[in-house]
């Protein structure tokens, strides 16, 4: 399985449950997704940094690739968050196990 870790950073902190909420409408759509999470900070540290983090799972990167080049993925990248993030991190990650 192949993993994509989004962090967001928002521009007002305050709208982060409902760029969360946002987020797991849309994706939660996305063909050839097995898992998804997404997630706020759970203490001071970690609010610091980041507002929302996301983990999509797909069976392999073809299918990830896919995936982010995908209307419905578009869609939420550029209009969802449009003027809301004032930073996106994102990796790929290979699970092991």
């Amino acid at each position: 399985m192949v993993e994509r870790i989004l962090l967001l950073k928002l521009n007002d902190p305050s709208t982060r449950d409902e760029v969360a909420a946002l987020t797991v409408e849309a994706l939660s759509k996305l063909p050839d997704l097995e898992e998804l999470s997404v997630g706020v900070p759970a203490d001071a540290a970690s609010e610091k940094s980041w507002d929302v983090s996301i983990v999509l799972g797909v069976a392999n990167l073809a299918l990830l690739n896919a995936l982010l080049e995908s209307a419905l993925f578009t869609s939420w990248h550029d209009g969802s968050l449009a003027g809301r993030c004032a930073v996106i991190k994102a990796w790929n990650f290979e699970r092991l196990g």
